[in-house]
């Protein structure tokens, strides 16, 4: 019975030293990563094909909504940012120009997207695309109140008269800027934020919710430079990685949304697409394996004269 109480006593004491420890990790993270950059400017540009687009082929318009993976922070070149690589993928799959803008912000929770950046929005976009989550998770949102406005923030998007492309939470054990043992702590929290996203977006006929940890995480964990130097956000290869794994389903649900009259004009293979899952995931597959070797010098953002119209940058990135 001593040895019994000793041994009690000696778990209480190391399970109250090591949430004391993780406490102050944690408070270490959010004061480094919790607040937004100063000066973070919106993306808002038109990025052409790769091979070139027939001329008078409208933009596809895409909105980009979340937090810091979404902002680009981690990446010096705005073309490295997340939404810009998935919108010249777009392009190059849908064989035409593609307007993205962008009103993610760094430190962003699941309500921030809704308060403050919903109301930036416009209703003529043909697709949402949504990077959220990770600051719930390090500020730790409790998962019944992070489901009301995971469900709340995509009945809003959805109100915008467009599909809804959801990434799922990063791959946290890739995150080294985090010590152990909160890192450990941070992912397995992260599964319960993650099962209320995917709950809420299973409800949602709009919502396609893309599995990206399970698409490209484990690369995130083995290759460092899917990281950038803070080891917390990803690099311009990262976010590449994620590109390509977003890339499918947003050319899905765009063909899904067209006229069957006009499927070709998004570049999709109707026998491709699909009608299923496991075919979006198989065409996700091959962009991915594709995609390794993609070469930043074929694209073409920033190609076309300045007459044209074709290119548009209306704020610079710093």
């Amino acid at each position: 019975m001593v040895v019994r109480r000793r041994s009690w006593g000696g778990m209480l004491a190391l399970t109250v030293a090591l949430v004391t420890v993780m406490g102050g990790q944690a408070r270490g993270v959010r004061r480094r990563y919790g607040r937004s950059p100063r000066g973070a400017p919106d993306i808002d540009v038109t990025v052409v094909p790769t091979g070139g687009a027939l001329r008078g082929l409208t933009p596809v318009e895409m909105t980009a909504f979340g937090d810091s993976a979404m902002a680009g922070v981690g990446v010096d070149e705005v073309e490295d940012a997340l939404p810009v690589q998935l919108a010249q993928r777009v392009a190059d799959g849908a064989g035409r120009p593609v307007h993205v803008v962008c009103h993610a912000r760094s430190g962003a929770l699941t309500r921030d997207v809704l308060d403050r950046q919903l109301p930036l929005a416009s209703c003529d976009t043909a697709v949402s695309v949504l990077v959220v989550g990770t600051n719930d998770v390090i500020h730790l949102t409790q998962p019944a109140l992070l489901a009301r406005h995971s469900g709340e923030l995509l009945d809003a998007l959805v109100g915008l008269g467009a599909p809804v492309v959801m990434s799922s939470l990063p791959e946290f054990r890739a995150m080294r800027a985090l010590p152990q043992p909160l890192r450990s702590a941070v992912h397995g929290y992260g599964r319960l934020i993650s099962a209320a996203q995917r709950r809420a977006a299973a409800r949602r006929l709009s919502v396609r919710l893309v599995d990206v940890s399970a698409a490209v995480g484990r690369e995130f964990v083995h290759d460092p430079s899917t990281m950038s130097a803070d080891s917390f956000h990803p690099s311009a290869t990262g976010y590449g990685r994620i590109a390509d794994a977003l890339t499918p389903t947003v050319l899905a649900v765009l063909r899904a949304a067209e006229p069957s009259s006009s499927a070709v004009d998004v570049g999709i293979d109707p026998g491709v697409t699909g009608q299923s899952r496991a075919a979006t995931r198989c065409l996700q597959e091959s962009f991915i394996a594709c995609s390794r070797d993609r070469s930043r010098a074929g694209r073409s953002w920033f190609s076309g004269d300045a007459g044209s119209g074709v290119v548009r940058w209306r704020r610079s990135w710093s």
